[in-house]
């Protein structure tokens, strides 16, 4: 993944998250994140679906587990 496309991640992920700007997103787990419940999770994959122009099937929406995992995920689809 470009450094463009990862400072949009990291934007979305603090957006959505409610971070504060400039904050570290390389660590932010679901399992650790106390905003990261349900409507964020649905969030995050229609932000990223909407930034980066991709339809993603319902089966990778469990990946969205870290920042990490979503990034290898977008790798994964070329971006």
């Amino acid at each position: 993944m470009n450094e463009t496309n990862q400072a949009k991640l990291q934007d979305i992920v603090r957006a959505v998250l409610e971070l504060p700007e400039g904050a570290d997103v390389a660590t932010v787990k679901k399992i650790t994140t106390r905003r990261w419940d349900s409507l964020a999770q649905v969030s995050l994959i229609a932000a990223v679906e909407g930034e980066f122009g991709v339809s993603l099937p319902v089966a990778d929406y469990g990946r969205f587990t870290s920042y990490k995992a979503i990034e290898l995920l977008l790798s994964e689809k070329g971006l």
